[in-house]
């Protein structure tokens, strides 16, 4: 048997729900993808957090070996 892919995960919390999708950080074609979803969601006003360890760290660009990053919309408080 061989060894299975350590997966990571991309969390999108929004009025949809929780949305998870997983990538191999070891495949291009998967990382690419998810850099691009990550791309998109930062671009539409979304801010992202690496939950990896904690301390968690707000995250301005996508890393792929965050393994668990959330994504949620921008707050605004007053």
């Amino acid at each position: 048997m061989g060894k299975s892919p350590k997966l990571h995960l991309l969390r999108i919390l929004d009025a949809r729900g929780d949305s998870k999708y997983t990538f191999d950080p070891d495949d291009p074609i998967e990382v690419d993808d998810a850099e691009k979803r990550f791309r998109d969601l930062m671009e539409r006003g979304f801010s992202a957090f690496d939950v990896s360890a904690m301390p968690g760290r707000v995250m301005k660009t996508f890393d792929p070996q965050a393994s668990e990053v959330i994504v949620t919309p921008r707050y605004a408080g007053g």
